[in-house]
């Protein structure tokens, strides 16, 4: 078993907003051509890291963008509803739970290294798992368009980013690898909006490390 397993995060390109159906049922909007643009420029980040596979949504955004990195690395594809969008009939706990669920099986394979390809919400809240650090609403109530990420990790996780996890035996790293050229981070009154809506203390987090939970709870690691 290698002594650092790694998870690169990969959020999915920008989208096709002229698509009419919803963002969360099947098949949401497909990529932009910006969004290709964006993911096109992932595969020389990833390659570094020697990957075993690409685990993805089954939303065709991300999908699509799963697809592109497949294809540029020669690696399988495999789809799992765990990494679903944040569907309008979920709470917050749920999608936290879905993704710890998904990370818990990765965990418990023997994977060395893997791209996992997403959307905002989920791959948050397996950063947040990994790390073991509270989970958080990341919008106003009231206001889906005032986007807060000042949390407690503050990672912005714009649109064909790429994070990387690294799990030792005594630690878990955390760390912002790449943001793509546009960098998009979401749509704000139809608008693309390039960074954070409103300025988050400390500034945006590209590094953090924490013990293994699993070690901290007796686990072994």
């Amino acid at each position: 078993m290698p002594r650092v397993r790694r998870l690169l995060l990969v959020r999915h390109g920008l989208p096709d907003y002229r698509f009419r159906g919803a963002g969360d049922e099947p098949p949401g909007p497909p990529l932009s051509e910006i969004g290709r643009v964006q993911i096109s420029q992932t595969p020389p980040i990833l390659q570094r890291y020697g990957p075993a596979a690409v685990h993805t949504s089954a939303l065709g955004r991300a999908l699509q963008s799963a697809r592109i990195i497949s294809h540029a690395l020669g690696l399988p594809v495999r789809v799992d509803s765990d990494l679903k969008e944040w569907h309008r009939t979920e709470r917050l706990y749920q999608v936290n739970e879905r993704s710890a669920r998904w990370l818990r099986r990765w965990l418990a394979d023997d994977e060395p290294c893997a791209v996992v390809v997403g959307h905002a919400s989920p791959l948050l809240a397996i950063i947040r798992t990994a790390l073991y650090l509270p989970h958080f609403g990341w919008w106003r109530a009231g206001d889906p368009d005032d986007l807060i990420i000042g949390t407690c990790d503050r990672f912005e996780v714009s649109m064909g980013s790429v994070f990387e996890l690294a799990f030792e035996p005594q630690y878990v790293t955390a760390r912002c690898l790449f943001h793509p050229e546009p960098r998009i981070l979401c749509l704000r009154h139809g608008r693309p909006l390039r960074s954070a809506p409103r300025g988050t203390i400390g500034g945006e987090n590209r590094y953090l490390r924490r013990p293994n939970p699993a070690r901290l709870i007796g686990c072994r690691t």
